[in-house]
């Protein structure tokens, strides 16, 4: 859940995309039915907002996002030193 002018949001799009993780991405700017769908389902409107199906995570907060995205689907630092 994102709206295009948030900042926040795009870190959260450059990161799936940096680790080409497939995704939907639902808009919710002002004075959309969006907005409202995250307010009824969460309690709350804020963005950026990540649910993962495969893990059934949601969460809110750019920096937690990533630090899960990253930890969930990133690529784990060889365990081979190398010269």
């Amino acid at each position: 859940w994102a709206y295009e002018g948030s900042p926040y949001c795009k870190l959260v799009r450059e990161v799936l995309s940096a680790l080409e993780l497939e995704h939907v991405l639902v808009y919710a700017p002002r004075g959309s039915p969006n907005r409202q769908r995250l307010w009824q389902q969460m309690g709350r409107f804020q963005v950026p907002f990540l649910t993962d199906d495969d893990t059934g995570v949601a969460l809110f907060e750019s920096a937690a996002i990533i630090e899960y995205l990253q930890k969930q689907y990133g690529v784990a630092a060889s365990p081979v030193k190398f010269m």
